[in-house]
């Protein structure tokens, strides 16, 4: 695979995850949300990490690492993008740290981490229309990427 069809992977379970997430809304499952949300971002970052620094993504979930690594290489983005990212850079940064959050892990010593996120409807909402709004302005970076349907 080259790293259009790796990007492309990633932004495949990016937007699984968001279609995903429509479906939790509707079933009230507002911890399941906000951790989608994380997963979501987490894949486009990681797309995107294929895609401009060339290599496979860290095994990390720390999506402000990958950000990070992302937007400080010399790849990522053109003069023309520097006063658009700039308007949203800390903002997104800021995003990014909360969403941060509500990963969780499937390991024995995390199995009271579900217990103690509280996460009510309002806070589910919000998270998914940052990400929604996140996702869409990085996905801006990016050129026209082809992004494969899941297999049914």
């Amino acid at each position: 695979m080259n790293k259009q069809e790796k990007c492309g992977y990633w932004l495949m379970l990016s937007d699984y995850d968001l279609g995903t997430i429509e479906t939790l809304i509707k079933g009230e499952r507002w911890v399941y949300v906000a951790y989608l949300c994380q997963q979501a971002v987490e894949r486009q970052l990681k797309g995107m990490y294929v895609y401009f620094m060339e290599t496979e993504p860290p095994k990390t979930h720390n999506v402000n690492f990958l950000f990070s690594k992302i937007t400080s290489g010399a790849a990522f983005r053109t003069e023309a993008d520097n006063a658009r990212f700039d308007e949203r850079k800390n903002d997104c940064e800021d995003y990014l740290m909360d969403v941060m959050f509500y990963y969780m892990s499937d390991y024995p010593f995390s199995y009271k981490n579900i217990a103690t996120r509280f996460v009510d409807q309002a806070l589910a909402n919000e998270l998914y229309q940052k990400t929604l709004l996140y996702v869409a302005w990085l996905r801006s970076f990016l050129p026209q990427i082809d992004i494969p349907n899941i297999p049914s």
